[in-house]
């Protein structure tokens, strides 16, 4: 299973470590006109870290092409003057490693001096070393910028990556060696995940807002562009386009729309729109569940406002919100009202799921249950208390054991009827909150029906 990257060497060597195991190597003085010491070192470091005997085994396992092994830093800048070409990437260094245990250090050299020739060696200088003091045995190579042959730049773009990849499973396929069948490619963006995890806007967040709004508000693709369009977003929805993307306001660099998740592909997103239109959905879900036409569709909201009390109250701001308990329905145009308690949703969730749980319709029964849940902990935790006491006696080892799983299962039920308690006190603080605000969104929907 062999994996390649490959990257460019400026004016410092990226890695943090510099192996230097040799005494230092006669140069040329010309070699070094042009440059500044430290361009010097960056090139000094990434062929010596290449080819640390540490690593190789003393220099067995490295090869050039085109070039010295002991003069490769002088005969690379050498190429350079010759074309002044000294300033810019002094070099590329990439990499390409075997699974543990699969590849011999002989075989991954073979495969790696084989993989240079093939990409660089008929136009461009090359170190190939194998370290063999990692657990997967790999192949460094370190690539001149200029090309000895013409002069002309190494150009490291995708296409160059992806022959660097073909080539190399190729060659570990003749080997024997095992190859990425379907590589996952690049995962998320830690800065962005955890900036999003802290709840902080990202423009892939607001991109996702953004659209969701957009969705919400239309029926159909032409309106969906209008809304990103007011905005202020770019959008790029050429059909013959294989990725859409948009590019946000204030920004150059477009984001691909399958890049902000699973719900805003192109295909999710057309099928959002689409059930936006009341008459699609409904007709959808005839045909899906083979029901009579004149048969009448029960909506959530309909379900919710058959409830009563507390427990509907709940459902329909957790309704509102876009988000219910056991479903995930797409965010709706959001009221402002609604815009602080948006990031509590999951507390909002999590209080509705209880007063449903005990069918919890008003103030009393909230109290009651309260009651009831606190009578139950100062039992349990009475009992626990005297099983902890009897722990600490002398006991046969099996009462023992016996005694601390069920202290271990009291402490599951008591931390649950904490929390039970806790979210009954959120409930009696928030829920004039919640009323108010639904008197206000149903005021001014009113006042836009009106209009």
């Amino acid at each position: 299973m062999a994996v390649t990257k490959i990257w460019d060497i400026r004016k410092s060597f990226d890695a943090p470590i510099r192996y230097v195991s040799n005494e230092e190597k006669t140069v040329n003085p010309d070699a070094k006109a042009g440059r500044t010491e430290e361009e010097l070192q960056a090139l000094d470091d990434v062929i010596e870290y290449a080819a640390n005997e540490d690593k190789t085994e003393m220099k067995y396992f490295v090869s050039t092409l085109n070039c010295n092994k002991t003069f490769a830093r002088d005969e690379f800048q050498m190429v350079k003057q010759r074309f002044g070409k000294e300033g810019g990437i002094v070099a590329f260094h990439g990499y390409q490693s075997f699974r543990k245990g699969e590849a011999t250090p002989q075989q991954a050299h073979e495969v790696g001096l084989a993989l240079a020739k093939e990409l660089w060696g008929d136009r461009f200088q090359v170190v190939v070393a194998t370290h063999v003091n990692t657990k997967c045995v790999h192949n460094h190579f370190v690539i001149n910028s200029i090309s000895f042959k013409d002069g002309s730049r190494y150009h490291d773009c995708r296409e160059t990556y992806q022959r660097m990849r073909d080539v190399s499973d190729r060659l570990c396929r003749e080997h024997g060696l095992s190859v990425i069948e379907n590589p996952r490619g690049r995962g998320v963006n830690q800065y962005l995940y955890k900036m999003e995890q802290a709840g902080m806007p990202t423009r892939y967040n607001v991109a996702r807002q953004a659209i969701d709004e957009a969705v919400a508000l239309s029926v159909n693709m032409e309106e969906f562009q209008t809304e990103m369009r007011k905005r202020g977003y770019f959008l790029r929805f050429d059909p013959k386009r294989k990725h859409w993307s948009i590019v946000p306001p204030g920004w150059k660099k477009p984001i691909r729309l399958y890049r902000l998740g699973n719900e805003y592909t192109r295909e999710r997103i057309e099928e959002r729109i689409a059930d936006n239109d009341i008459s699609v959905r409904t007709v959808r879900l005839r045909e899906q569940y083979r029901i009579p036409n004149n048969y009448s569709l029960r909506r959530r909201i309909d379900r919710i406002m058959g409830r009563s009390g507390l427990e509907k109250l709940y459902l329909r701001y957790c309704y509102e919100l876009g988000y219910l308990p056991k479903y995930r329905q797409n965010p709706t145009h959001l009221h402002t009202a609604l815009k602080e308690d948006l990031l509590k949703c999951d507390q909002y969730s999590e209080q509705a799921k209880l007063l449903c749980r005990y069918h919890i319709s008003t103030e009393e029964d909230l109290s009651l249950h309260q009651e009831r849940a606190e009578k139950k902990m100062a039992d349990i935790s009475a009992r626990r208390d005297e099983l902890r006491k009897k722990a600490r006696r002398v006991l046969p080892e099996t009462e023992i054991t016996e005694t601390r799983e069920e202290i271990k299962m009291l402490t599951t039920q008591l931390k649950q009827l904490r929390r039970e308690v806790k979210v009954c006190e959120q409930i009696r603080e928030r829920s004039g909150h919640v009323r108010d605000n639904l008197v206000l969104i149903d005021r001014d929907r009113k006042k836009d029906r009106e209009r």
